[in-house]
Order: C-alpha cells, then structure tokens, then sequence
C-alpha cells in the first residue's frame, strides 16, 4: 500500500512538472470524452458539431490562451452544462491543478456529482485511469473531492462559507450564478469569496454560467453587461446574410406552430427550421459592445431559438409563447428560460378596488368545487396570530377558505391553543369527502422560540417554521439548522425553511391580475377566487409596492416598501403558497393533480356531524352573525 501511495506520489509530481499539450478544450472533448446513457440523451462519443456555438468558447477556455474569464449567459436546452463537464474532463486530462466548482447550494452539488461527473469519470477510460474508483479505500474519490495526478476537484454550494474559502485554486467553475445567495453567512458575495481563491494564480482561469432571473437581481445579466458581450450570427440560407437570432422574427400562424419560420433581417425570406442545422455550422461570435472588449474576458449570450434539432424546435417556442400571454408567471418562465433574458418586474401593486369588486358571495369557510389540497400560512404579531386557509386547484388557481386573526398575547398559551384546533380542523366538501390542511407554514420573524417550540409539537409533516429571505429567487431553500438561543446560551438546533418572500409576492401579484374571460368563461391558470370582504384585507393584500434602488456594489435591486400599514394578508398568502410548494405542487403533472383529487377520502358521518364545533373561533355561527370572525370585519 505505501509503496503505491508512493508512485502516485511520484507520478503526480511527473505531471505537475511536464508541459501543458496544446491540445485545446473541444479538440480533447472529441477525441477523448464519452457520453453515458444515465446523464445523455444522445450517449456515445462526443461531438462539438451538435452545439457549434460552443467550439469558441470552450477553446478560449484552453490553458494557451490567455483569456481569464468567460461569461455565458444563457436559455435552458442549449447543452451549456457540457462546457463546464469538457472543461473540467481536459483540466484533470491535460493541465491538473487545483479545481473548484461552485453550484447554488450543496444539494445541487450533490447532484451533479453523481449525477453529471461521476457518470462522465466513468464513461471515460482517460478520466477513469486518473481518478479512482469511489468504492476503493482511501481512493480520494467522493462526492465533493475528487483526487487526481497533479491536483483535485473540490465541489460545494455557493451557500457553504466553509468551501468557498477552502484552498487556493487555478481553476473556478461557477455554475448556475443566479441561484446563488447575495450574502454567504454574513461574509458577503459568494463569488467574490469564490474568486478570491484565485488570486495568486496569474494564469487562472474562470467560467461562470447561468440562466437569467430578475433584472436588476440578475448577476450573469451584470456580469456580462461589463463584458463585450457577444452574440452568435448565423447566415441566411437564401442570401447569406449574417445576423443574430432574434424572437420578434420568428414567424407562426396562431394556434399552428408546425409552420414556425425565421424572417430574415436581410432578404426578407422565411427560413425553414430544417436549415438551422447548416446555418449553426457555419456561425460566428461578433462582439456587440467591442468598446467593453478586455483581452482577459469575454461574454457570450444565446438563446434557445439556437437549440439544435431534437432538443427546442421554432414551433416549441411559439407554443410556449402563446400559452404564456396573460400569465406573468409563464411570461418570465418563457424570457428566463428560452430567451436567455432577465424578467422586468411589474413594480405597480394590483388594484384592490378590481379584486374586491370580483370577490364572490360565497360563504367564509367553505369549499369549492375543484379544491384538491389546503394549505394554511400563519403570520404571528404581539396580541395576535393571523391566518389564511387557501384551497388550491390544478393550473394552482386558489380558492381563500377562511382569513382569521385569533386574538390573544402569544406569550401566554390561550392563543397557541386556538391554533392546535385550526391544524386539526378538516372542511366537507360537497360530496362527502373532508380536506384538512395539508401543510401549515408559520413565520419565525418574531419571538422564534415560542414559535419553534409549538410546531415542533406537531411535526414538520404538518407545522413547518419558516423565515422569509428577500434574495432567494425560490418558492424555499431545504431546511436549516439554527441554533436556540436561551438566556445568551445555545441550547438547541431547530430545522427552520427559508422562503422566498419577494419571489412569491411577484408571483401573487401576477395572480391577482389575472381575470375570467368574460366571453367564454375561461378561468385562467393562477386565478384567486375571494369571498366578500371589506376594503381593508384587499388594501392589506395589495400593501406593498416595489421600487427599483442601486445596492453598494453597483447591482440594481428590487425593494418592497408598504403603501398601507397593514400587509398581514399578503404575508399569509405568501406563506400559504409557500406551504404548497413545499408539499412538491409546483412538480405536480395534470395526471399528479387528478389522482390527489381522486384520493381525497370520504369522512365518517360522525366526522361531518362534528366538523362545526372544531373551528378554532367558539360558536361560530355567532361570530359570524356578530361580523367578528375576521379582524378586517370588525
């Protein structure tokens, strides 16, 4: 055994010493890199000919240039993730060194590793000669570290301050940029902690990738706004022409998308998705903003109108665009994902006066037809705790069940024991079955300890404790411990999920946009359906405005800032979608919805009888006659 650590020992340091090949990135990944059928769609050796678009950036990556940093902003389904899976395959291959890939959290890290790396380690007979077996003792083989002659890959989340300042390294992959936290355990940016590990190296190199979100949030749109930004031209097949491919030339007959083709900027002609193949060959990078240009970095832009055949045609896309009209949701989705775009928030609350005028004369605490799921989000204050209990249909139309505000210092128990009855209530629908709330979500803003100490009560199967996070663009991060504080001492860890407040409160205000078409009935997906109520809940659900401001660090940032004081309704809507989401809807496929719909169950008889005397508000029947059921009626 040491005679064998030896020779690697050895070995390693006979290939630090030996010149880097001038082999260049796409030429190794041609000749040396194999495709697996568990992580490819098309397995077998690789070819650059099937994403052309790529050949240039990853030779600028090659260790003889002299380029530093490349930025790739990108759509989905353009095969970006194989620039990183190349580039890492001809570092370990042809110029070891110490490696750092960076991805938005450790269970993505997790992810990839198994699921992209390790696959393409072991489809490789060069990597695979390089990098040990996993299963092998002390092979230096695991998920986050991966040992090889001449250097190391090292794998974490851009949420772990602990792996961002880990070692040195010459070579850093950032990968998914946007997802990334803005602040890293109080120690700032998670890039630049990143980028700092590549200081003393003069010949490093640096690849950051990512799909864009927000503008203004977005850090691959800042990133590659300081680059000369260059975008992918490709000729005409009738006049040669060159030109970017642009959406608002893409040409369809509505509701037909067979037909989708290209107009050419030039000649004028449509051109037919079958010559994007020719036309991806024989492309070129042109530089958009050349008086940016920096001989270290380069920036390059694509889109999915590029996406090679088989993957997103022309027709897809107009689909896609077509199904997204009138849903702001869908409409980021499509720029996001397809275009390679950032999403210009709409900065304007909805007007409550056109929510509240079509809320319907449906009874407080009843359910609609359709409802599959409930889910409950709390937001708890001083002398109260308010709530709202949401029903929720496919297409996540949703359907308020009940806003309540049980009054009482949450500092005494009398409170807290109103609450222990609203996650045990369970609502009849009309054809026997009963729903109870599937997931309560409940905010740990204030007094967390007593908060922590009621749902841990109840299981995180039922109570979920949560914290909201301005910068997360997610619906919910997983779960983190946090420590108890009691009396100045730790005393005890609780499981606390962060929830993207600011993401979500897009989202529902796109949502209370939306309106049933009035011609032929049509309720689209996102739909809110509210029962009557006073001026109040609908000013609090619509309290908050965003306002665009420049951070510290020259990124512009969305802000929400109060319009009228009393936000409670929108806070529990957020946390009420945020419940849903965390009970796995937003995966949920149509076939998904109609079997939950199927397996509501239907309850016994004495079940019914007694639902009434288990609301959490005593007799109420008489509260409502009194108009004392909800705080905004009072």
């Amino acid at each position: 055994m040491e005679v064998a650590m030896e020779f690697d020992a050895i070995r390693g340091f006979i290939d630090g010493l030996r010149p880097e090949q001038r082999m260049t990135v796409t030429e190794w990944a041609d000749t040396h890199r194999w495709l697996d059928s568990k992580a490819a769609a098309e397995p077998g050796r690789y070819s650059s000919s099937r994403t052309p678009y790529w050949i240039e950036p990853m030779n600028l990556l090659s260790v003889t240039t002299i380029f530093r940093k490349l930025v790739i902003m990108k759509a989905a389904q353009v095969g970006a993730t194989e620039i990183l899976l190349n580039f890492i395959g001809y570092l370990i291959d042809m110029a070891p060194g110490p490696i750092l890939g960076v991805m938005p959290t450790m269970d993505t890290m997790e992810r990839n590793s198994k699921g992209r790396i390790a696959p393409m380690i072991e489809a490789s007979p060069r990597l695979r000669s390089k990098i040990k077996d996993s299963n092998s003792k002390n092979s230096g083989n695991t998920i986050n570290n991966k040992e090889f002659p001449g250097g190391v890959l090292a794998l974490t989340g851009a949420n772990s301050g602990a792996g961002l300042r880990s070692m040195p390294v010459r070579y850093l992959m950032l990968d998914e940029v946007d997802g990334y936290p803005m602040d890293v355990e109080g120690e700032g940016s998670p890039i630049g902690l990143a980028e700092q590990r590549t200081a003393t190296f003069s010949n490093r190199k640096i690849l950051e990738i990512s799909t864009p979100t927000i503008q203004g949030l977005s850090i691959i749109e800042n990133e590659f706004q300081q680059t000369d930004q260059r975008y992918y031209h490709v000729p005409c097949p009738h006049c040669g022409g060159m030109q970017s491919l642009k959406f608002n030339r893409l040409r369809w007959t509505p509701g037909v998308f067979e037909d989708a083709a290209y107009l050419c900027e030039h000649c004028e002609e449509l051109i037919q998705e079958r010559f994007k193949s020719q036309m991806l060959e024989r492309g070129r990078w042109y530089a958009s903003a050349p008086e940016k240009a920096n001989r270290y970095v380069a920036g390059f832009h694509l889109s999915a109108l590029y996406s090679p055949y088989g993957w997103k045609s022309w027709g897809e896309i107009a689909e896609q665009w077509e199904k997204a009209q009138g849903d702001d949701t869908k409409l980021k989705q499509f720029y996001n994902t397809v275009l390679g775009e950032t999403w210009k928030e709409r900065s304007d609350a909805p007007e409550w006066e056109n929510i509240s005028r079509r809320a319907e004369d449906y009874p407080h605490n009843t359910l609609r037809d359709g409802v599959v799921f409930l889910t409950a989000g709390v937001d708890v204050q001083k002398d109260r705790l308010e709530l709202e209990i949401v029903g929720w249909m496919p297409g996540f139309k949703s359907h308020q069940v009940d806003f309540r505000v049980l009054l009482g210092d949450i500092e005494k128990k009398e409170v807290w024991a109103e609450l222990d009855k609203v996650v045990r209530e369970v609502w009849p629908l009309a054809n026997g079955a009963g729903l109870p709330i599937r997931l309560m979500t409940i905010d740990t803003g204030y007094q967390a300890n007593i908060v922590y100490r009621w749902a841990k009560k109840h299981g995180f199967s039922k109570v979920v404790p949560i914290k909201g996070s301005e910068s997360l663009q997610n619906y919910f991060s997983p779960p983190r411990a946090i420590d108890i504080v009691k009396h100045g001492k730790k005393v005890n860890k609780q499981k606390v999920w962060h929830v993207g407040v600011n993401f979500i409160k897009s989202e529902v205000y796109a949502n209370l946009r939306q309106e049933i078409d009035i011609e032929t009935g049509t309720v689209p997906d996102g739909y809110c359906y509210f029962p009557r109520r006073d001026s109040h809940y609908f000013r609090g659900l619509t309290a908050e405005v965003q306002e665009v401001v420049r951070n510290r660090r020259g990124y512009l940032q969305y802000i929400w800032k109060k319009k009228y004081e009393r936000n409670e309704p929108l806070d529990c809507r957020v946390y009420a979608r945020a419940a849903a989401s965390i009970c796995g809807a937003d995966r949920w496929t149509p076939e998904r919805w109609r079997k939950e719909a199927e397996g509501i169950q239907v309850m016994p008889h004495s079940v019914q009888e007694t639902k009434i005397a288990s609301l959490p508000i005593k007799n109420i029947k008489r509260a409502r006659a009194e108009n004392k059921t909800s705080f905004w009626n009072r």
